[in-house]
C-alpha cells in the first residue's frame, strides 16, 4: 500500500482520533461530504482516507453503503475471503467537571478496563444533575454508562438511571440500596484501620476534617468516625465546610487556629484536599505534623507516600479489576444480579510520617 500524502494522512489521523474517543460510537460515521466539511478537506482526500481505513479493517460499509466503525474483536471471514464486521462497542464515562485526582483516576481506570475487553470509552462531562448531557448519554445507544456522581443523588436522578435504556453502573458511590449496580474501592469498615492506628499511638481525641459537599461517601466516612469514637469512649469534634478544594481546607483550618481553638491530637481527613490544605495550615501555624499533631486521610488518591511529610492513609487501589465485572455485564458477557456492589474487602493501610505518638 502506497504511503498516504500529507493531507490524506491528516484525515486518517483525525478519523482515528474520533474512533479512539468514541465520537461516533452510537451513530454511523458521517458521509464523505460532511466529513470533508468538518475537516476542511476535499471529498477526494477524505475518500482516500476512508479507503485506507477500510482496507485496514478499521471502518466498513453496511448493506446500505453507509460508513460504520468496525468492532476490533468481531472480524470474521466471509465467503469471498473478506471480512464482515459489527459495530464498535462503546461505553460512556459520564463524569463531573472536576480536576481532582480522584475523578481522573476513575476515568483512566475505566478506560483501561473497557480497553481490556476490546471496547472504547467515550468520556462525557456533565455540569449539573439536570444537564441534558446525562439524558443524552443514557439514551444515546451506547452499550453502557459509568456514572460518577458529583454530590448526593436525588430520587428523580436515580429513577432516571434505573430506567435508562443503557446499562448503568454508578462509580465511587454505593447506590446498590437504590437498585443501581455500583463499583467502589473504599469499604466503610476499612476506615477503622486508620482510627485503630491512631488509638495504638495513644490518641484519645480524634477530630474529623471535611471540605467536601455531603454525599453518601462523605456521610459514610463521618458516620464511621462517630461510631468508632462512641465504641471506644473517645472525644472528637467535626470541622466541616462544603466549600471544596485545597485552599478552602487551608483557610478553614487556619481560621480555626487563629481563633485560639486547636484540634485534637489527631485529625482524620475525609479527602486528600482536606489533608493537603490542612497540613499547610498546621505548618504555617508552627505545628510539627507527626509530632505536635497527627494527621491521616481515608483516600490518598495515589499521593500519600510522595508528600512531605509522607501521609498516613488508606491507599488508593487500582479500580480496573472491579470495573471489569461491570464492563462484562454492559457488553452482555456476564450476569450481574441486583442488588450488587463490587468492591474490595478492604483497603491497604500506609503508615507515613504524618502520624506519631500522642503528645504528653
Amino acid at each position: 500500500m502506497a504511503r498516504p500524502d500529507t493531507q490524506t494522512q491528516f484525515a486518517i489521523d483525525a478519523l482515528m482520533k474520533r474512533i479512539h474517543h468514541g465520537d461516533h460510537g452510537a451513530t454511523r460515521l458521517p458521509g464523505e461530504r460532511q466529513l470533508a466539511a468538518e475537516l476542511g478537506l476535499s471529498r477526494q482526500t477524505v475518500r482516500r482516507a476512508i479507503r485506507h481505513l477500510t482496507d485496514q479493517g478499521t471502518i466498513a460499509r453496511d448493506a446500505t453503503g453507509r460508513l460504520r466503525i468496525a468492532s476490533p474483536d468481531t472480524h470474521d471471514g466471509d465467503a469471498r475471503g473478506g471480512t464482515t464486521t459489527t459495530r464498535q462497542r462503546i461505553i460512556v464515562c459520564l463524569r463531573p467537571p472536576s480536576s481532582s485526582f480522584e475523578v481522573e483516576r476513575w476515568r483512566t481506570d475505566i478506560e483501561k478496563a473497557v480497553a481490556s475487553r476490546g471496547a472504547v470509552t467515550r468520556s462525557i462531562i456533565y455540569e449539573h444533575a439536570s444537564d441534558t448531557a446525562i439524558s443524552t448519554a443514557l439514551k444515546g445507544g451506547y452499550d453502557g454508562v459509568f456514572f460518577h456522581p458529583r454530590s448526593r443523588m436525588q430520587p428523580w436522578l436515580m429513577k432516571q438511571l434505573r430506567e435508562a435504556p443503557a446499562r448503568v453502573v454508578v462509580v465511587d458511590h454505593d447506590a446498590s440500596p437504590q437498585g443501581l449496580r455500583s463499583v467502589a474501592v473504599f469499604p466503610d469498615a476499612a476506615e477503622r484501620k486508620l482510627l485503630e492506628h491512631l488509638v495504638t499511638l495513644g490518641h484519645r481525641r480524634i477530630d474529623c476534617f471535611n471540605v467536601h459537599g455531603h454525599n453518601s461517601v462523605i456521610e459514610a466516612r463521618i458516620g464511621q468516625w462517630r461510631r468508632f469514637l462512641d465504641q471506644h469512649g473517645l472525644d472528637g469534634e467535626l470541622y466541616s465546610t462544603e466549600t471544596a478544594g485545597i485552599e478552602a481546607a487551608r483557610d478553614e483550618l487556619a481560621a480555626l487556629l487563629r481563633s485560639g481553638r486547636r484540634p485534637g491530637t489527631a485529625l482524620l481527613c475525609t479527602t486528600l484536599y482536606a489533608a493537603m490544605g490542612g497540613m499547610r495550615a498546621l505548618h504555617e501555624a508552627g505545628l510539627r505534623i507527626g509530632r505536635d499533631i497527627s494527621l491521616c486521610v481515608i483516600n490518598d488518591e495515589g499521593l500519600g507516600p510522595f508528600l512531605i511529610p509522607s501521609l498516613t492513609c488508606l491507599r488508593s487501589p487500582s479500580r480496573v479489576p472491579y470495573l471489569r465485572k461491570a464492563v462484562d455485564w454492559m457488553l452482555g458477557r456476564a450476569d450481574w444480579p441486583l442488588p450488587s456492589l463490587e468492591q474490595p474487602k478492604t483497603a491497604p493501610l500506609f503508615i507515613g510520617e504524618s502520624t506519631g505518638p500522642a503528645p504528653a
